[in-house]
């Protein structure tokens, strides 16, 4: 007969994995262009799946079985707070090169955990008994093991210790610098952007904090599975509001499906914008460099080209800072060109694409929903949509699409 502890553990960790798989459906769901961001919430749902999978392997067997899926499960531990950073590194739009470095740390995680494995073994080998049923926690107090054990032990605790410091501040770090960025540049839906980072950022923050804390405590301190209860209890209901709130509005983080081209020119346009932000600073009095004709050329002739690829103009996150990068240009010349030469805000230019495929959908795809169109061009909400929708062509979508209907079937 399983203790009460046992059965809460189980039940919570069960409910924990379905809500993880409905979890990374949901972000599956949101599309090739999601994924480039979404990828790194899936790899957090897994990990945190692998947990819950661990704590009913801990119940239902020994330890004398489930100790040797250390190399597996506590590696795993070490991708929480790197997957939610690179996450936010792909939201802000600033992706790092080589993001599979972040997880490098797994390799020697995994090569302790092994040699804790290893040296179990052979202790039952040898007939040493008492060692049948211990974990992690009584091997690490074990007076009779060896210094090395003892010392790989140490430096894997210390090391995610370490970890979870350097990225919880780079995290908040991240999400500031972005949500200044959607403060500045997003005007659609901003309050439930920034609801979303907010509450992801306090939330795991909070969830980290507390897993790491009482990890400490039941190591250094006193065991208490009710703490293990509290904790995942405590990730269930975090994969619940996320399930909530990505269900709700499922095109919040939707990242655009770039060509090399485009992220050639991406890196181009960060190291120009940087000169320029440095000439600015070191003379302050010189008066600012129109944009030459060329270059208005060639901005204009890759604008042209953005146009008709589509896909990034469809991001619901576009913002000045990622559309210059992409034509290789800082964002104030980007901002003097459209100003200047167009006739149009930034936002004015990117709704005039949006709108106009909108309205070839609407014509072809009858049956299509008006909110479908609206997210499938880079809206976050249909209100947002019919007033874009009005300001372009001076009809609702609805009476945009009758009117065409019937102009059709009367043809």
């Amino acid at each position: 007969m399983l203790e009460p502890f046992k059965v809460i553990i189980i039940l919570i960790s069960v409910v924990g994995l379905v809500q993880g798989i409905f979890l990374i459906a949901l972000l599956r769901h949101e599309g090739k262009r999601a994924f480039r961001a979404n990828r790194w919430l899936i790899i957090f749902t897994l990990t945190i799946c692998m947990g819950f999978a661990d704590d009913i392997l801990d119940v239902l067997f020994p330890h004398a079985v489930t100790l040797y899926f250390s190399p597996i499960f506590v590696p795993s531990i070490f991708t929480f707070v790197p997957s939610i950073y690179l996450y936010f590194r792909e939201i802000f739009g600033r992706p790092p090169r080589n993001p599979f470095w972040y997880f490098a740390i797994i390799i020697p995680v995994m090569f302790c955990m092994m040699a804790v494995s290893w040296y179990r073994y052979t202790q039952l080998s040898s007939g040493n008994i008492q060692l049948l049923d211990v974990d992690l926690y009584d091997i690490y107090w074990d007076l009779q093991a060896p210094h090395w054990l003892v010392v790989l032990l140490t430096t894997t605790i210390l090391a995610f210790c370490v970890q979870f410091v350097i990225y919880m501040v780079k995290i908040w770090q991240v999400a500031i610098g972005y949500l200044r960025q959607a403060g500045l540049q997003l005007v659609a839906d901003e309050a439930v952007l920034r609801r979303w980072v907010l509450e992801l950022l306090v939330e795991l923050s909070l969830i980290f904090t507390i897993y790491t804390v009482t990890n400490l405590f039941d190591i250094f301190v006193a065991r208490s599975d009710w703490l293990l209860v509290f904790v995942q209890a405590g990730f269930v209901l975090i994969f619940f509001r996320m399930c909530h709130i990505i269900a709700a509005n499922p095109a919040l983080f939707v990242q655009p499906d770039w060509d090399d081209l485009s992220e050639r020119d991406e890196a181009h346009g960060e190291q120009e914008a940087l000169v320029a932000e440095k000439e600015t600073v070191k003379q302050p009095d010189l008066p600012r460099v129109l944009v030459g004709p060329n270059e208005i050329a060639r901005i204009c002739t890759r604008l042209d080209r953005i146009v008709a690829q589509g896909d990034m103009l469809f991001d619901p996150l576009l913002a000045m800072p990622k559309l210059a990068a992409a034509v290789g240009a800082t964002p104030n010349q980007l901002s003097h060109v459209l100003n200047q030469h167009l006739g149009k805000s930034f936002f004015d230019f990117v709704n005039a694409v949006r709108i106009d495929a909108a309205s070839r959908q609407l014509i072809e795809d009858p049956d299509r929903t008006i909110l479908d169109i609206a997210t499938g061009v880079g809206f976050n909400s249909k209100s947002t949509f019919n007033l874009a929708f009005k300001k372009i062509t001076g009809k609702t979508p609805t009476a945009f699409r009758d009117e065409n209907l019937f102009k059709s079937q009367n043809s």
